[in-house]
């Protein structure tokens, strides 16, 4: 089985951007193997040759994904993506005085469940003081990917 982690982003601000690329500077440090893409650049259809991915993803305005990120998005809403055999991990990126505080993020999670996708752990919800969340979820994630490679 291929285990390299796909980490995928989605961004407006480039917060996510930033996140995705510190947690693969992290794997690189491992000699974990993994590949960092947008969003953009990521067709629902390569879902079916994946095995595993994390999705990094920030929410606009009242839990909308970005703009880069919308087709996607409602493709997986709309179970539009072969998942059932996907282990994934979602992080999101928001500001809680939003009423959908992380909507985007909770939104994917959903549809990769429903689609049979299996978890690699909790989604993480992060607000917008997230540099020390983020660094400590990277480090316990990590730590289990490796125990389990």
């Amino acid at each position: 089985m291929d285990n390299t982690l796909h980490i995928i982003f989605g961004t407006m601000t480039g917060n996510a951007e930033d996140l995705a690329n510190r947690l693969a500077d992290r794997c690189k440090a491992e000699d974990y193997p993994h590949t960092i893409t947008s969003v953009e650049d990521w067709p629902l259809e390569k879902f079916a040759s994946t095995h595993r991915v994390v999705l990094i993803f920030s929410t606009w305005g009242d839990g909308e994904p970005p703009d880069d990120a919308i087709d996607f998005c409602e493709g997986l809403y709309d179970q539009n993506a072969k998942v059932d055999h996907l282990e994934y991990a979602v992080v999101g990126l928001g500001d809680t005085s939003y009423d959908d505080f992380c909507g985007c993020a909770r939104r994917l999670d959903e549809a990769l469940k429903a689609g049979g996708g299996t978890p690699l752990c909790e989604r993480l919800e992060l607000d917008i003081d997230f540099d020390s969340d983020f660094d400590a979820w990277v480090e316990t994630f990590l730590a289990q990917q490796l125990a389990t490679r």
